[in-house]
């Protein structure tokens, strides 16, 4: 089922009672663990059911990703570092976790180089614990979650025709410009870390720490 199914899907039930709530976290909590446009689903839910589906999204994404990272550092260990050892990039984000510590975390929190999904594997190869890899996740990804949320909440209430049309795109815009600001600064700054490390990746790949909660 394609993300564009989803939203539809999504929309289908007109407003955000029981049923659809129950929906919409299922959703988010297993775009945690497979390769989904987290963006296009978050705008599809605030058209969907405005900016109330963010007290969904955000503890539901805060969910997935846990059960990820546990995943990663218990049963799917072993797979998960087969599939590191087969992309170089995969070895170089964990290991600049590894040294960066909770500000390379956050930052690829904020935007990463790797999707959603693959970043929650690798965080649980790190030596993160899960209460700080849980706050990063939840404090980091809130502005983005924030921003679209928003954005598709005022798409629907433009196509409503609530009268506030004006003052929307102008909030729209600016907001849509402070965080392609940031995102282009903390994108600088994570290729400049991993590049740092890209050179020393063959060593370091084969003497990793096992990682503790």
């Amino acid at each position: 089922m394609n993300s564009e199914v989803i939203v539809r899907w999504l929309e289908s039930f007109g407003q955000l009672d029981a049923a659809a709530a129950a929906v919409l976290a299922a959703v988010f909590v297993v775009a945690a663990f497979v390769p989904m446009p987290r963006t296009f689903l978050v705008l599809g839910s605030g058209a969907a059911f405005g900016l109330q589906a963010l007290w969904v999204i955000v503890p539901s994404t805060t969910l997935g990703c846990v059960l990820a990272f546990l995943l990663a550092r218990g049963v799917l260990r072993g797979w998960v570092e087969a599939q590191t050892g087969k992309k170089p990039l995969w070895g170089v984000l964990a290991q600049a976790i590894d040294d960066e510590g909770w500000r390379i975390a956050a930052l690829m929190r904020f935007w990463g180089p790797a999707p959603n999904c693959v970043q929650n594997y690798l965080f649980g190869l790190t030596r993160i614990g899960l209460v700080p890899y849980a706050m990063i996740t939840l404090i980091f990804t809130l502005p983005q979650i924030l921003l679209y949320t928003w954005i598709g909440a005022s798409g629907r209430a433009i196509l409503l025709d609530d009268g506030e049309l004006p003052l929307s795109l102008w909030m729209m815009a600016i907001a849509a410009t402070v965080v392609l600001t940031i995102v282009l600064l903390v994108s600088r700054r994570i290729r400049k870390i991993l590049t740092s490390r890209e050179a020393v990746l063959p060593a370091s790949a084969g003497t990793r720490r096992s990682a503790t909660s």
